[in-house]
């Protein structure tokens, strides 16, 4: 029989005080806390946009197309690819330049209200895929640059915490996204999406307002 010793380091016998843990992720908030927020904030509107639209993209599909099944689930992904592809390419792109991060972050949300607020001006289907497409596009490039500031801005040794509670706030928006939109639908196309413009404007004003990569808090 063979047994194997394993050496504990010392630290991890010691009890973890969540006093100081609180105070610590306190002092993180206080001084670096405007841009967490904003970009908090921004993660949770972009997810929300883009499953609450999903969301009505599939009821559309069902009610009033009769587009079910396999055939249905293609047609969501086709927003989501380009959502995937774009994140994958912006990570390549952006770096560890934290001035990058920023416009590529702007101009996705640009890109992405851009698309909202035309597609409240018709309810053709095949414009409306077309404004997904390019909604996808925009929140693929603002996510991976979310990530990178994140990432960028934070010690390691509060980088997990922080995280987590970014990742957070994502899970917030796509929970929120289907019921919030759900109950605009019964409103009207134009009242439902240009709404949800607003809300996208709110997360373009923050990124250019509160991330701001020259000064030291970021």
């Amino acid at each position: 029989m063979v047994i194997f010793l394993v050496k504990v380091p010392k630290d991890l016998n010691n009890k973890v005080n969540f006093k100081d843990f609180l105070r610590s992720i306190g002092h993180i908030f206080k001084q670096k806390g405007r841009w967490l927020y904003a970009i908090f904030a921004i993660g949770c509107i972009s997810m929300f946009v883009i499953f609450g639209v999903l969301f009505y993209l599939s009821s559309e599909l069902e009610t009033v197309y009769y587009i079910k099944g396999i055939m249905k689930g293609l047609v969501l992904a086709i927003p989501l690819a380009a959502l995937c592809l774009t994140s994958y390419f912006t990570g390549k792109l952006i770096g560890e330049s934290k001035v990058k991060m920023k416009w590529v972050t702007v101009i996705g949300l640009f890109m992405l209200t851009g698309a909202i607020f035309c597609i409240g001006w018709t309810e053709q289907i095949y414009f409306i895929i077309s404004g997904l497409i390019i909604c996808g596009i925009g929140i693929g490039s603002v996510l991976p640059s979310l990530d990178a500031l994140v990432t960028e801005g934070i010690e390691k040794e509060h980088r997990g915490t922080v995280t987590s509670i970014y990742s957070s706030m994502r899970f917030v928006g796509v929970a929120a996204g289907p019921p919030v939109i759900s109950l605009l639908m019964n409103t009207s196309h134009k009242t439902l999406f240009f709404t949800v413009t607003g809300v996208c404007i709110v997360a373009v004003l923050l990124a250019l307002l509160e991330i701001r990569p020259g000064k030291k808090y970021t």
